[in-house]
């Protein structure tokens, strides 16, 4: 009471409380609601299991209709390509159409391997054998994010040595093909970049029967191969490398029209080759080199009378293809 002396607590009249209680049942609510939505998110998210992911990469590429533009970063150099590629009884065909620099298509037929053909051609299609790398990468799922304005997953393939990089894919999460591609040092620094910037699933008829024409009549169109097969790591010519990085297994050997060999060597995700050479050789420098995430180490070797220029190319760290070159002798295997 006013006048005695006594401290009053404050009363809260009965409309306060009421909106006192309406803030509170509120607050409560949105806290509920968040908590709900970050739960359903990494509910999602854990569900997926990326080497399930990664197995449909293979598959979605070889099988699925599609057509869109892509681009591939590498050395400070941009290539952007516009792609159409459609599958028919079996048998893929492909168009490739250069958007910048020198003027140039490519029409060709499948099967397409990934592997050692070409820069380009493992990005886009990259070989995996998923169980022979388990051993030497960790699979993670990154998450999810948007590329070419599709839904992907994101993995990331990281290295359990130093004779190897790291990898990420985005893979579209309702068709399983590959959208984005990146390789990483062990700073994790981006060597190279491929990503589709637009995609599209439908190619219609009168392309279609197009690029089949082209594709069977290319000059540059190959026959069926398989990919999954593999010489034997005896090499006919008696050339062995005597030390591989953990994992590496050769795929195959060839030798073309100018006499130069070559053997292939994949972990299951990266690859190099080793090529020897005896033209002019001993007068041929012996050097190093790196564009990107290719590196390509050249050592003269002499053998059985002739000098030899042994060429280490591949997507592998300098360091591991150096100690390759250094280790590669000819003769028959001990």
């Amino acid at each position: 009471m006013a006048g005695s002396g006594e401290f009053e607590p404050l009363r809260l009249t009965s409309p306060f409380c009421a909106m006192a209680t309406r803030v509170v049942i509120a607050l409560v609510s949105l806290c509920c609601l968040s908590l709900a939505s970050l739960a359903e998110g990494v509910g999602s998210e854990s569900s997926a299991n990326p080497a399930v992911i990664l197995d449909t990469l293979g598959s979605a590429g070889r099988e699925l209709d599609y057509r869109g533009v892509f681009t591939y970063e590498y050395a400070g150099a941009l290539k952007s390509v516009e792609v159409t590629h459609i599958a028919r009884g079996g048998v893929e065909h492909e168009r490739w159409f250069y958007l910048n620099g020198p003027r140039q298509e490519i029409v060709r037929q499948g099967p397409f391997c990934g592997g050692g053909e070409g820069s380009l051609e493992r990005v886009t299609r990259p070989a995996i054998n998923r169980e022979r790398m388990s051993g030497y990468y960790d699979l993670q799922l990154w998450g999810e994010d948007r590329i070419a304005d599709r839904p992907v997953w994101v993995l990331h393939l990281a290295p359990r040595d130093v004779y190897r990089y790291g990898f990420v894919f985005a893979i579209d999460k309702d068709s399983g093909l590959l959208l984005q591609s990146l390789l990483l040092d062990s700073s994790h620094r981006v060597l190279e970049r491929f990503q589709f910037m637009s995609v599209d699933y439908s190619v219609d008829g009168e392309t279609a029967r197009e690029l089949m024409v082209a594709s069977s009549a290319s000059t540059g169109a190959r026959r069926a191969v398989d990919c999954a097969s593999h010489s034997s790591g005896d090499s006919a010519s008696g050339w062995q490398a005597g030390w591989l990085p953990p994992g590496f297994r050769l795929l195959s050997q060839s030798r073309d029209a100018d006499d130069i060999e070559s053997l292939l060597f994949s972990d299951g995700l990266a690859v190099f080759s080793i090529f020897f050479d005896a033209r002019d050789s001993e007068k041929l420098p012996e050097v190093q080199a790196q564009r990107g995430a290719t590196v390509a180490q050249l050592t003269r070797i002499e053998a059985e009378g002739r000098y030899y220029l042994v060429s280490v190319v591949g997507e592998i760290p300098l360091e591991t293809a150096q100690r390759v070159a250094g280790f590669v002798r000819y003769g028959a295997r001990e």
